[in-house]
């Protein structure tokens, strides 16, 4: 059963009763493999390097790091979450790139009582009809972005004549929904939605259609290898500079995107939780470029930021979760300093109210194509669970 409101009552009923001296155990639930097999690579790397910086302990007691790919498939994801709580018997559960992961796995978790927390996947209803006690976002939702990317888009790009493009999953179909209402309410118009499978090899037939029409805009949800297909196909094409193309942040990741497609993504506009040019993230960005040799995206960032969130907590009750309540209000209590900005969690659903960038894709002082924040929309809060 789904609940609709995060009650801190149901979050202190332990799960299990376990020994407070030995190894926390934390799971990492990503994709290693399928079509975020790159996001999920980048993921580890970020929450390992956050592990290392902190000698693998937090509140007083070692930690052992399980990992297990879902392969992009709920009914994968689901396996390995059962896997991990009834067999492997893990403290505490963080990761999941796919919002169709998310959904599926949800209530598993909430059944179990385990402190859960998404790193990456948008999914609106885990924030809403779907929220838990037991379930952290230290991310954004779709609304966030969408509804940001409809505001800039709206002011400084056009306010008609744009189209739409998005994967047709949930999440894209969330992000595109939610740029259409918030764009038409502030009074845009807007053309033709297209949607295109996850996975899509050869986008061709949409962008023959892009030539054709030539819109002033695209906004437009692609993630991972799609949206590195997108970019490679778009300069193929010759439209590449010609049609604005903004979206959220995942078409044009820094890391997992841009580091594929070069120039190809210069120009390119989107709202995101993350850039590796915003203030809170400099300490990252250099530790990560010495650990991995480049510059991080959305997946190495929530890595590390859903490492820096658990540590919060643990270190507050010194590693005892045994009173789960005491552990969730610890993360309530007041603002977590992130890589991704001050981190507050909102008490009715433990969705995190995060500043949103607006990034720009321009060359940088060493000639990388870098997102480039040009505005920052300040403590952005999703409407809630009575949405």
């Amino acid at each position: 059963m789904l609940a609709a409101a995060a009650s801190p009552l149901l979050f202190g009923v332990p799960r299990l009763l376990r020994a407070q001296d030995g190894p926390l155990k934390i799971a990492l639930l990503t994709s290693l493999s399928g079509p975020f097999a790159s996001l999920g690579e980048s993921m580890r790397a970020g929450l390992e390097l956050m592990l290392q910086q902190c000698n693998n302990e937090m509140g007083g007691r070692k930690v052992q790091l399980l990992v297990e790919d879902d392969h992009g498939k709920p009914d994968e994801a689901i396996r390995k979450v059962r896997k991990l709580i009834e067999r492997d018997k893990i403290d505490v559960l963080g990761g999941v790139i796919s919002a169709n992961i998310a959904l599926a796995i949800r209530d598993i978790v909430h059944d179990a009582q385990l402190p859960t927390f998404i790193s990456n996947a948008a999914a609106n209803g885990l924030a809403r009809e779907a929220a838990s006690p037991y379930v952290f976002r230290p991310t954004k939702t779709s609304w966030m972005l969408g509804h940001t990317g409809a505001l800039w888009t709206f002011e400084h790009i056009e306010k008609s004549g744009g189209i739409t493009l998005g994967s047709d999953y949930t999440a894209g179909r969330e992000y595109i929904e939610d740029f259409a209402n918030t764009y038409q309410e502030q009074g845009g118009t807007l053309g033709e939605r297209i949607w295109t499978p996850l996975g899509t090899p050869d986008f061709a037939p949409i962008l023959m259609n892009l030539a054709a029409s030539n819109p002033k805009f695209v906004y437009t949800f692609l993630a991972g290898a799609d949206a590195v297909r997108f970019h490679q196909q778009m300069q193929d094409y010759q439209l590449h500079g010609k049609i604005q193309i903004v979206g959220p942040g995942a078409l044009f990741d820094q890391e997992d995107v841009i580091t594929a497609v070069g120039e190809a993504a210069l120009g390119g506009v989107s709202t995101f939780h993350q850039s590796p040019g915003a203030p809170a993230a400099q300490d990252f960005v250099a530790a990560y470029q010495a650990s991995r040799g480049r510059l991080p995206g959305e997946a190495s960032t929530s890595g590390y930021v859903t490492g820096q969130v658990i540590k919060a907590g643990l270190d507050a009750v010194k590693g005892d979760l045994s009173n789960k309540a005491a552990f969730k209000q610890a993360l309530l209590d007041k603002p977590i300093d992130t890589a991704f900005g001050p981190m507050a969690f909102d008490p009715r659903n433990n969705q995190s109210i995060l500043d949103i960038y607006v990034n720009r894709v321009e060359k940088d002082a060493q000639g990388r194509p870098f997102n480039t924040v040009v505005h920052t929309y300040q403590r952005i809060q999703d409407p809630g669970p009575r949405s």
